[in-house]
């Protein structure tokens, strides 16, 4: 069985680290990671991940503009793309997604298994 490919799209290494060691433990996918938010147009063209999960606050390109970006092309505008930030705390979140801008967005201090959760549901749509 094929797992669902998540792209990680955050300039924190240390982040993209633990996200991809807590998805992948679950069993349920595969995970790929940037670090450089410019480069996430190129990494999604090549790779086709099922979903993209993207930092909001990043130094080389905000996550709005790689979502943006993302949907301007014909290859990548159909992937979904959920937003996970620090900006959100997990009590302003709770463990729901909130709509930023038309896209789903995580406190990056939700659980893992609602960060799982809601990956499953959109995964699902």
């Amino acid at each position: 069985m094929k797992l669902p490919k998540i792209m990680l799209v955050d300039d924190d290494p240390d982040i993209t680290f633990m996200l991809k060691i807590k998805l992948e433990k679950s069993k349920k996918f595969k995970v790929i990671f940037t670090n450089k938010g410019k480069e996430a147009l190129k990494m999604a063209r090549n790779e086709k991940p099922d979903l993209i999960i993207c930092d909001i606050d990043m130094p080389d390109v905000t996550g709005g503009d790689v979502a943006r970006e993302l949907s301007d092309c014909n290859d990548t505008r159909n992937i979904p793309f959920l937003f996970l930030s620090s900006l959100l705390s997990k009590k302003e979140a709770g463990e729901k997604c909130k709509i930023i801008g038309g896209y789903k967005m995580m406190s990056k201090s939700a659980s893992v298994n609602s960060l799982i959760e809601q990956i499953e549901l959109i995964l699902n749509q």
